[in-house]
């Protein structure tokens, strides 16, 4: 134990005192230093996880996830190529079937006339200019080809052997074979004279592979295969390659795709410059471990050397002002207490009687209460720490003090600041006044960010104009430069930020919200901001310091761009007779005309621009919104029906039966297709969709992982994971395979089509397959908007759940053996949401009666519609 003694001086002799003072600290003596053992096991201790995480990360991690990339692209080029050269022999197909039916072919058919037979020849060649040759065989009173007399000007036994097969009526693929040195590809098709029993005939069309190999060429570094695939007399299974195109050596990376409806399958190998530029650089890697190493042995040996001056500084003033009553005022805090119990012990032991000495007893340590208050708000999250009172001894700490800062602004509209976006009423709460100061704000931020140029864009609300005119001038007062895009769906700002030399941008839109409301969506750095975005931007609007400058405006179509790059990916290999219903949104010219690109039959509904919304409200997660297309789909017999909201970056979607398939389940069926493909692939969705989907994606290979509800909070989740798909149960769907991440209802309808034109299932049929449980729609629950947060904390932190398993990153979910149910605060309205599912009917009452009972014990007053 250290004692300090404190002597009184016995006599004017400097020496005597130095000796008193001497005796008085025998026994105190070092051993070792302390503080390099600790600086050296601290430095130990950062450095070892930090060592053994970069070690993970360049040995293993980084690796994997490379391979994985080039896996993916390269099985994605592969599976596109397939589907390519699928579509193009099905339409050879259909129009060798449709030249055949032709009134010319059936009289040489019916007449069997060699002469005419060798005219329509010639003449239905002339509308296949890619075929090198084609052939009419009349079908013998036997019911096969005769070949009695010769070939009849085939080529070889493998154009016989596919007329004979197809004469009787077995189904034949196209066959590729060598002949004279080159490649040749024949396919045949059946023709019945529809009015004649006993008339039928044979054609087939032969092309030179060159054609194929044009069709395959390279939309990427690499080469692509043609393979047909064989099984040789010894019974081992060859293949030959039958068309290529680019230039790149088979390797480990070369992925295959089979062609549908043939024996063929399309290779593609990337080449090494591909495979470079997928190649993760690990220098980076490497000098941030040395950063950090140098940065982590640097901060220690600082600490070491100069924590011992300032601490020995310190106790210096805590010693020399132990017998005084002033303030004292230190620069480490934890010094405080000792202050504090050594001018106490000093105190009464100058206040003792006249001896020689006083033992001060050692230190006790005061820890200081500090008390934590948080809001469950995700936007506005306020930590304030409630100081203890200072004893009388009136103990400050040096440095900066903290003030909280109050804001007065009067009648400013703080709410219209939501977790995701900005949104309120149009002509009461964006004013002019308002926009222009949050545009300078966004643009202000922006600048400092290092972007130079923001993309404008805006839905079809009649208050749009308006406030994009504001915006746009403030913003350029800042001195950003605009990209004007004019009226377009919010995916297309998306889109844009990906295009276009500029990674930022605002969409004014309402979203799914009545035509009174509108709001923005704010996009920087190709990522749209969330709470801490938007609540940086409310500050420096109450702040008002902006910059200046004098930017300029540009005017860009970016409509052109993004359907020919959705015209790219999707391929629709069976046309599909589809009902579009816009609701009057912003993609009433541009979704029909992109399904019509598809080769869809495209029925309109709701499909002229009106920012009032006159056919219903634009809100897709409704379902009786929803009503009119389901209608018009049995009505007009289509394949399915399609619904956008109001800035189209939502889906509904409707079977051929009129019935509404809820989004988890349309979630099912992208995971079910996405993950076959990408096995291991992360799917991200939000608190409000069925388990059942979990259990799909485990199924299926993939890792599922459960996420906040909001658009926003999403898109960040599927940047940090990589995941290739995500979903919410209201409608925003989410692709990183073969898209950018970010939600758009277009291009999710667009890939629906696609898996259902190549499974040849109908939607009903295919969603038929998934479990079946008893579920809500989602329920909306009034409540006062600056009410439903500090509700939702009073759920959790007092409901009894206890039987069941609880989650509370948004709001309270709670699973059970059963099913499941949630509530939580609305991020765009005035309400609690809330949702149930469960196995059996019964069960689903049982647990939304446990829902209502716990909340009734928190807020009887809250008016609970489930």
């Amino acid at each position: 134990m250290l004692k300090l003694k404190k002597t009184k001086k016995i006599s004017s002799n400097d020496g005597d005192e130095k000796e008193a003072t001497s005796s008085s600290l025998q026994g105190i003596t070092a051993k070792g230093n302390a503080l390099q053992k600790i600086g050296g096991i601290a430095l130990l201790v950062v450095l070892t996880p930090v060592l053994l995480g970069f070690a993970y990360l360049i040995l293993l991690r980084e690796p994997i996830l490379q391979e994985r990339q080039i896996d993916r692209v390269a099985s994605s080029f592969a599976l596109q190529q397939a589907t390519n050269i699928h579509r193009v022999f099905a339409q050879m197909r259909t129009r060798i079937e449709s030249a055949a039916l032709s009134a010319l072919a059936l009289s040489a058919i019916a007449s069997k006339s060699e002469n005419d037979i060798a005219l329509v020849e010639k003449a239905v060649l002339d509308y296949f200019p890619e075929a090198t040759s084609l052939r009419i065989i009349p079908i013998g009173e036997m019911g096969t080809a005769d070949f009695s007399s010769g070939n009849q000007g085939l080529r070889n036994h493998i154009e016989v052997d596919l007329v004979r097969r197809t004469s009787e009526g077995k189904e034949t693929k196209p066959e590729a074979y060598k002949f004279e040195d080159r490649w040749l590809t024949s396919m045949a098709a059946r023709v019945n004279h529809p009015h004649i029993a006993d008339r039928w005939a044979v054609i087939i069309i032969t092309i030179d592979n060159e054609q194929i190999s044009t069709q395959l060429k390279s939309l990427a570094s690499g080469r692509f295969a043609l393979e047909q695939m064989y099984t040789a007399r010894d019974g081992k299974k060859h293949t030959d390659v039958i068309a290529a195109s680019g230039s790149a050596t088979v390797s480990s990376h070369t992925r295959y795709a089979d062609v549908p409806e043939t024996s063929w399958r399309v290779s593609f190998s990337p080449s090494d410059a591909l495979i470079d530029t997928l190649s993760i650089n690990q220098v980076p890697l490497f000098s941030v471990l040395a950063l950090v190493v140098f940065a982590s042995i640097g901060s220690l040996s600082i600490v070491v050397v100069l924590f011992p001056q300032r601490l020995h500084a310190e106790i210096n003033k805590v010693i020399s002002a132990s017998d005084q009553k002033s303030q004292l005022t230190l620069a480490i805090p934890e010094l405080v207490a000792i202050a504090k119990q050594l001018r106490r012990a000093t105190l009464r032991a100058l206040r003792q009687s006249n001896t020689n000495s006083v033992d001060l007893p050692r230190p006790a340590v005061e820890v200081l209460d500090s008390r934590r208050s948080e809001l469950t708000n995700p936007l506005f999250q306020a930590k304030d720490m409630l100081e203890d009172e200072e004893d009388f001894l009136d103990l400050a700490l040096s440095g900066p003090t903290s003030h909280p800062v109050t804001r007065s602004a009067a009648a400013f509209p703080q709410h219209i600041f939501r977790a995701y976006d900005i949104r309120g009423d149009a002509e009461t709460e964006l004013t002019d006044e308002l926009v222009e100061n949050i545009a300078r704000a966004i643009g202000t931020i922006a600048g400092e960010m290092g972007e130079q140029s923001l993309i404008v864009g805006c839905d079809g609300r009649t208050s749009s104009p308006r406030i994009k005119s504001s915006l746009v001038r403030a913003m350029m007062e800042t001195g950003r430069d605009v990209i004007d895009i004019g009226l377009v769906p919010t995916p297309l700002l998306y889109y844009a930020t990906q295009h276009l030399n500029c990674r930022s941008g605002v969409m004014i839109t309402g979203s799914h919200n009545p035509g009174d409301q509108n709001g923005l969506k704010i996009v920087l750095n190709q990522q749209t901001i969330a709470a801490g975005g938007i609540e940086q931007v409310r500050d420096r609007v109450l702040a008002g310091k902006f910059s200046t400058g004098n930017g300029r405006m540009t005017r860009e179509d970016i409509v052109p761009a993004y359907m020919e790059e959705v015209l790219h990916d999707i391929a629709i290999a069976v046309p599909l007779k589809i009902v579009i219903d816009a609701g009057n949104g912003a993609t009433s010219d541009l979704a029909p005309k992109l399904f019509e690109e598809l080769g869809c039959e495209v029925l309109r509904l709701n499909c002229q621009i009106d920012g009032r919304f006159p056919a219903h409200p634009p809100d897709t997660s409704n379902e009786e919104n929803l009503a009119e297309l389901a209608r018009m789909v049995v009505e007009l017999k289509a394949d399915l029906g399609v619904g956008f909201d109001g800035d189209g970056d939502r889906l509904a979607v409707v079977t051929s039966t009129g019935q509404i398939v809820r989004s988890d389940v349309l979630l099912m069926l992208f995971a079910q297709d996405v993950v076959s493909r990408n096995p291991g692939a992360d799917v991200i969705f939000d608190v409000k969709c069925s388990r059942q989907l979990s259990r799909l994606i485990t199924r299926h290979g993939g890792r599922p992982i459960l996420w906040k509800t909001g658009h926003a909070f999403m898109k960040q989740k599927m940047k940090e994971t990589g995941a290739l798909l995500g979903g919410e149960f209201s409608g925003h769907m989410f692709f990183g395979e073969r898209w950018y991440g970010f939600d758009d209802g277009m291009y999710a309808a667009g890939r629906l089509a696609e898996i259902l034109s190549t499974h040849g299932e109908s939607l009903d049929e295919t969603i038929a397959k998934f479990p079946i449980t008893i579920n809500t729609p989602e329920i909306i629950i009034p409540v006062p908007d600056d009410y439903k947060f500090k509700l939702i904390e009073k759920i959790i932190n007092n409901a009894d759940f206890s039987s069941g398993k609880v989650t509370t990153i948004d709001g309270i979910r709670v699973d059970f053996s059963n099913g499941w149910g949630l509530v939580r605060a609305s991020n765009t309205g005035p309400a609690l949401t809330a949702r149930f599912e469960a196995d059996t009917p019964e069960n689903l009452e049982i647990i939304q009666d446990e829902f209502r009972a716990q909340i009734a014990l928190i807020d009887p007053a809250i008016n609970l519609n489930f």
